[in-house]
């Protein structure tokens, strides 16, 4: 698979995953500053997840990044790489 190969999605799509992106950044970096101050608490963190929708548009930006991948590189390599991410496991 060629790293530098280009991948397309529409520019529509492009704008929303940067703007998308940049609220999670910046929201998540205000939201867990807070652990410094001793002013964090979960159910900030929870509240914007659930107020923002995060996790459901965080899977309409996976969703057109995976499509885009398809085309270029197969359904085969895109799950592939897909089964390499990190995956969170409860330690309890």
């Amino acid at each position: 698979m060629a790293e530098a190969t280009p991948v397309k999605i529409s520019l529509a799509d492009a704008i929303e995953a940067a703007k998308d992106l940049n609220e999670y950044v910046v929201c998540f970096d205000r939201i867990f500053s807070r652990l410094g101050t001793g002013e964090y608490r979960p159910e900030i963190l929870a509240d914007y997840m659930v107020d923002r929708q995060v996790m459901q548009r965080l899977a309409r930006l996976r969703e057109k990044v995976f499509d885009a991948l398809e085309v270029a590189i197969g359904v085969d390599e895109a799950e592939k790489v897909a089964e390499e991410a990190y995956f969170y496991e409860d330690p309890a």
